[in-house]
């Protein structure tokens, strides 16, 4: 997304923000999902409950994965990848509050990346009990898995294993992301109420997909409506001002989270696609030589030559066959081609742990 994403979509892409058009794609991945109750634990939420929306596939004889989605959108980023992993893996993913087919509360609801960590931690334990599991992350999920693995570390009893960390794009380190003006002005207070009232779930999907993904997605595109369909369902829009607030307090919690990845004894594989101007590869060469590159647990760092922010949707096949490679040759030695395609992943660094 870069900085004129919202700007240059109000301009010429106005006519998609009369209206919401139907999305075969989205009606049909809602009901593939079931919803569970959640009361959240932080008190200025005094208990809030929301219905949160899930879905599990694979064989349940298979080893598990969470997978855990980030800003602005939801777990329908990982469709591709969960097809293409589904005869490898029991996969589980669900909305986060304020996000996708989840209840979207309206203030003075608080969003939380904590808060959020802790319903991961209901979930794999009491929803779809998980006793040991792979953790995939994006975007802002990529700190709500550090926030979890802080609570992983902090247990004196572990209820579950976390087998594999795999980290895909996100700024887990703001000093070095390109935050854009549209999330500048739903950042700030005195600019976002003017912000909501500027953009459709239409116009924001139609913008995300424009500038997010390679190749870019047109209108028109079967993601790009379910994607508005989901900013639509309970006027999602109207809460991207609060839900956007974790990007204060992941940059309060940034070096922690670090530090609790560098101290992790868990296998971490950070995988990068290098088209994205919203976390470019300068934040994942940070999170590498900060947290990974001589850290006692090994590590792989993969980049994606083809793959932008939603690397996920671009080359799910790729991923896939990442964390396969991962699984079936854990000590490949760096540097390393998955394939000869152009687009092939690139094994570009390696720790092969202490």
């Amino acid at each position: 997304m870069n900085r004129a994403l919202l700007g240059i979509a109000i301009v010429c892409l106005g006519p998609l923000a009369s209206a919401q058009e139907a999305s075969d794609l989205a009606s049909t991945w809602k009901p593939s999902g079931q919803y569970f109750s959640w009361k959240s634990t932080l008190p200025e939420n005094r208990e809030k409950s929301s219905q949160i929306f899930y879905m599990c596939s694979g064989d349940p004889a298979k080893p598990a994965m969470l997978m855990v989605h980030g800003f602005p959108t939801s777990a329908f980023d990982f469709r591709l990848l969960a097809d293409e992993l589904k005869s490898d893996f029991r996969i589980c993913m669900l909305d986060f509050p304020g996000y996708g087919f989840s209840d979207k509360p309206a203030a003075p609801y608080r969003y939380s990346l904590k808060d959020d960590a802790q319903l991961l931690w209901y979930f794999v334990t009491k929803v779809v009990p998980m006793r040991q599991f792979s953790l995939l992350s994006h975007d802002r999920g990529d700190s709500i898995s550090l926030s979890l693995l802080s609570l992983y570390q902090e247990a004196s009893q572990k209820p579950f294993t976390i087998t594999h960390q795999y980290i895909l794009n996100g700024n887990v380190y703001l000093p070095l992301a390109n935050l854009t003006d549209f999330q500048k002005r739903m950042l700030d207070p005195a600019t976002s109420a003017a912000a909501v009232k500027a953009v459709t779930p239409a116009l924001l999907a139609a913008g995300l997909g424009s500038s997010t993904y390679t190749p870019a997605l047109k209108p028109d595109d079967p993601a790009v409506k379910a994607i508005a369909a989901q900013f639509a369902y309970q006027s999602g829009i109207e809460v991207l001002p609060a839900t956007i607030q974790y990007l204060n307090e992941r940059k309060e919690m940034e070096v922690t989270f670090l530090q609790v990845l560098a101290n992790s004894g868990i296998p971490v594989t950070l995988i990068w696609g290098v088209h994205d101007m919203i976390s470019p590869v300068r934040v994942a060469d940070y999170v590498w030589d900060t947290a990974l590159k001589n850290r006692v647990a090994a590590a792989n760092y993969w980049i994606v030559p083809c793959g932008n922010h939603y690397l996920q949707h671009d080359q799910p096949a790729a991923i896939a066959g990442i964390i396969r490679a991962t699984v079936a040759k854990p000590n490949q030695t760096a540097p390393f081609n998955l394939s000869g395609d152009v687009c092939s992943p690139v094994l570009v660094n390696r720790n092969a742990g202490r």
